[in-house]
């Protein structure tokens, strides 16, 4: 448990080197291919068991090899120990599983994240809600119900590391216009939990994946998926680098 005086420390460092990130990454910047190799992350690699949670985009809807970002971010992971984990199997890759529903809206991915969390992931690949602003499902009460979210895996994995994603864009106006006021309510809610001594991140994915990269102009191409994989591979290298990952929970059955 951190106390108060690192917890402090811990909030102002997320929120300085997060808006340094987006800061840096306003503009276009240059673009990597899932050719990136991949390194330990940090000197001692920590085991990772990685709970993918979320909707069709985390299940890898319309990617060619049906792995989404899964594959290439386990690529780029590929000097650390991984596991991923997950009711859902999706994809040509050997470790398919997560926890992705094509679909699901907020307080449906709150339900199916009870079939894995008992798992004890110790980092979790959270995106949700884009279908509620896609359904237009009440946007305007869409962060308290992601907090409720947020809430729920970090009291099943209060170990764990928790990355939740600012939403990748579409081309629907209404849908951007929702995304619009919803996305930048996530690092408030991620800065609440943090001064509350939770290991909470957000990685803002529009700063990643463009509209031009969108095969049906909500579900990203090939390229716009690697984009995800190395979005969240920056996080998790900020995670490490905080000192915020730590060993899994072992499991009978479980690997860790």
């Amino acid at each position: 448990m951190f106390t108060p005086e690192s917890t402090l420390a811990l909030a102002l460092a997320l929120i300085s080197s997060f808006c340094l990130l987006d800061n840096a990454l306003a503009a276009p910047a240059p673009r990597a291919d899932n050719t990136l190799s991949g390194e330990p992350i940090g000197g001692n690699p920590v085991p990772l068991r990685i709970l993918p949670l979320g909707d069709s985009i985390t299940w890898g809807y319309l990617s060619t090899d049906g792995n989404g970002y899964r594959q290439d971010l386990l690529n780029m992971l590929s000097g650390t120990p991984v596991q991923y984990i997950g009711s859902q199997r999706s994809g040509n890759m050997t470790d398919n599983f997560n926890e992705g529903h094509p679909g699901a809206i907020i307080s449906q991915i709150a339900g199916f994240a009870n079939q894995s969390l008992p798992q004890r992931p110790n980092l979790i690949l959270l995106m949700a809600g884009t279908n509620d602003m896609i359904k237009d499902v009440d946007p305007a009460n869409a962060p308290q119900r992601l907090g409720n979210l947020l809430d729920e895996c970090l009291a099943a994995c209060p170990d764990a590391v928790l990355i939740t994603a600012q939403l990748t864009p579409t081309t629907n106006e209404t849908a951007t216009a929702f995304m619009d006021v919803f996305n930048p309510t996530i690092p408030g809610l991620v800065a609440t939990r943090v001064s509350a001594g939770k290991k909470v991140m957000t990685v803002d994915m529009r700063n990643y994946v463009y509209t031009t990269e969108l095969k049906d102009r909500l579900h990203p191409t090939d390229f716009g998926y690697n984009q995800m994989a190395i979005g969240w591979h920056d996080a998790i290298q900020q995670a490490v680098s905080m000192g915020w990952v730590t060993p899994p929970v072992g499991m009978n059955g479980i690997w860790g």
